[in-house]
């Protein structure tokens, strides 16, 4: 059975839609489950995905990075700057983006209108860098016209909040920063509100 949504949240190295992106994580969900953050985490339907940085050398290719950016990674936690370290799992920026569309063709229901929904932390900010990079490497987006949805609107609409955010303890094992990590806090957080105004 395919969920309703997906919390996608990207770590980048720019604030511009223009970002050069370090990591994507996906996490498929259904209003009214009953999870945890770990099985948010570790369920085959959510995906984690760290890109390969020489993928941005060419030089067709507009993206950025930002000299504020890269400072404000050095003074985070050494668990979440792991993104800046590059590994043999990482992946090209084109098979990423494929592999994006993918996971979501087979576990989400199709993103449009009335049907399956996209929510980020700012959709003008996960969304629009999304919908750059999909751009840049020419490939079709897996969402149709206005499909992301707002998490902090969530939050800040059934929580009384004014800043995106809700006060409480972090999962044991969360990594603030860490794309996969706080796609699947912000999933849990829209999840229980969401619950708790039943």
């Amino acid at each position: 059975m395919k969920h309703q949504n997906a919390t996608i949240d990207l770590e980048t190295l720019d604030t511009e839609t223009t970002a050069k992106i370090l990591s994507i994580g996906v996490v498929p969900f259904n209003w009214g489950e009953q999870v945890s953050f770990e099985e948010l985490c570790n369920r085959p339907s959510s995906l984690y995905i760290k890109i390969k940085m020489s993928d941005y050398d060419y030089p067709h290719l507009n993206f950025t990075e930002s000299q504020g950016t890269r400072e404000w990674w050095e003074v985070q936690g050494e668990e979440a700057r792991h993104v800046l370290e590059e590994s043999n799992l990482d992946v090209p920026l084109l098979a990423a983006l494929a592999m994006i569309k993918e996971h979501l063709s087979e576990h989400v229901e199709p993103l449009k209108k009335g049907q399956g929904q996209i929510f980020c932390r700012g959709y003008d900010f996960d969304g629009g860098i999304l919908n750059h990079a999909f751009s840049q490497i020419e490939i079709k987006t897996p969402w149709s016209y206005n499909r992301f949805r707002c998490v902090r609107t969530v939050i800040d609409t059934l929580a009384g909040t004014r800043n995106g955010y809700v006060k409480e303890d972090h999962p044991e094992g969360f990594i603030h920063h860490h794309a996969l990590h706080d796609a699947a806090k912000d999933t849990l957080s829209m999840i229980t509100l969401e619950m708790g105004r039943r």
